[in-house]
């Protein structure tokens, strides 16, 4: 088990991470940034370190300070929470190579389930079944261009998101190419919303 953790975010994650410190009696550390110096995270910790200003790519995103805090204080993991560094494999491979335990994936499997095509043929080869008619979606730009669609069998039944059921007859060549034009359009639609779609 680990002596002192280093939550690398902020907010309600922060107060998460910290949370589950304390009941397995671990020392925590917080950072922040010069906005967040009045946070409850920054407050319930045993020790808090300032990492730099306001802006994320400043603080919360440097890694060389929030490398440097975890060494200044004797942290043996560094928890990233989700977002911010939580996928970073550059950032998992400096806490590695520091000594210190990044509490996520290694960088090698960031980088390998980082590409969606990657990631599916590793599922594969290791056996565990892949839905096969997801849609690859890692060069996706304007929304328009999937590839690899994987097996469609004939007269299985697709649902789309309004209900209606349509039999995939033959190859399914004609119900992909409606399923491309419907999700390219969701897309477009999520993207004018700014939300994240995929």
């Amino acid at each position: 088990m680990f002596k002192r953790v280093l939550i690398a975010n902020r907010g309600e994650i922060a107060l998460r991470v910290l949370r589950a410190c304390r009941e397995l009696d671990i020392e925590t550390v917080a950072v922040y940034s010069t906005a967040d110096r009045e946070a409850l995270p920054v407050q319930l910790a045993t020790r808090s370190v300032c990492i730099g200003p306001p802006r994320a790519a400043d603080s919360y995103l440097n890694q060389d300070a929030i490398l440097t805090a975890a060494r200044a204080a004797g942290c043996d993991a560094v928890h990233p929470g989700y977002g911010l560094l939580s996928e970073n494999a550059r950032f998992a491979d400096a806490c590695a190579e520091n000594g210190i335990t990044f509490i996520g994936p290694s960088g090698d499997v960031i980088r390998a389930m980082g590409n969606k095509a990657a990631a599916r043929a590793l599922m594969r080869k290791a056996g565990v079944p892949v839905v096969p008619f997801a849609l690859k979606t890692d060069f996706l730009g304007n929304g328009k261009r999937f590839r690899d669609f994987g097996p469609v069998r004939p007269e299985r039944e697709v649902w789309f998101e309004f209900g209606a059921a349509r039999k995939v007859e033959g190859n399914g060549q004609a119900l992909q190419q409606e399923i491309i034009e419907f999700i390219g359009t969701r897309l477009a639609q999520w993207r004018r919303r700014e939300e994240k779609s995929i």
